[in-house]
């Protein structure tokens, strides 16, 4: 039997490079906060600096891990999959997947994820002039085939209004690091 998806995922997007106790943060996130998935982007980091980030997390968490580089190492840590980027457009076989979306229309391709993100949702709160680019129905009219999560300065006060503009989820990243904030 097939396990029943959360109604509204939580997302957390590590940031983009390394922060103090970050593996103790990433559990944190997945365990006492309720994160459903943690996204490990670190787009200029080496294959090793991320396998010792994986090893630093928790066994019993690990399968809620996504990785954004370094897709090889999804299997061998047994992972939740991986997410699809510029950087990153073809998943290995066998590994679940997830994408990043920037446009409404993006989302018509998007057949055989388990979910896409679409931003900018909100202005951001870590990229300093990366604005809001959706009307708030625009989801609501496109009525895509995938889950889609929100993602761009997103904070849990707008949960609500994530839910209601037809979104499966949201995704945090910014909020969830005062680190990055400009």
């Amino acid at each position: 039997m097939e396990a029943e998806k959360p109604s509204f995922l939580k997302i957390a997007f590590t940031a983009p490079v390394a922060v103090a106790d970050e593996a103790h943060r990433i559990a944190a996130l997945l365990l006492q906060e309720g994160f459903d998935y943690v996204h490990i982007r670190k787009p200029d980091w080496t294959a090793d600096q991320t396998a010792e980030l994986i090893e630093a997390i928790p066994e019993s968490l690990r399968s809620r891990l996504r990785l954004h580089d370094h897709f090889q190492l999804a299997q061998r840590y047994n992972l939740a999959g991986v997410h699809l980027n510029s950087r990153n457009p073809i998943a290995p076989a066998g590994v679940a997947k997830t994408q990043s979306c920037h446009s409404v229309e993006e989302l018509a391709g998007c057949d055989g994820f388990d979910y896409v993100t679409l931003s900018p949702i909100f202005d951001s709160i870590s990229k300093s002039g990366y604005k809001a680019r959706f009307a708030p129905d625009a989801l609501l009219k496109a009525k895509p085939a995938v889950p889609v999560v929100a993602l761009g300065g997103v904070r849990p006060e707008l949960f609500g209004v994530i839910r209601e503009r037809g979104f499966n989820g949201a995704a945090l990243l910014g909020y969830l690091w005062p680190e990055l904030k400009n």
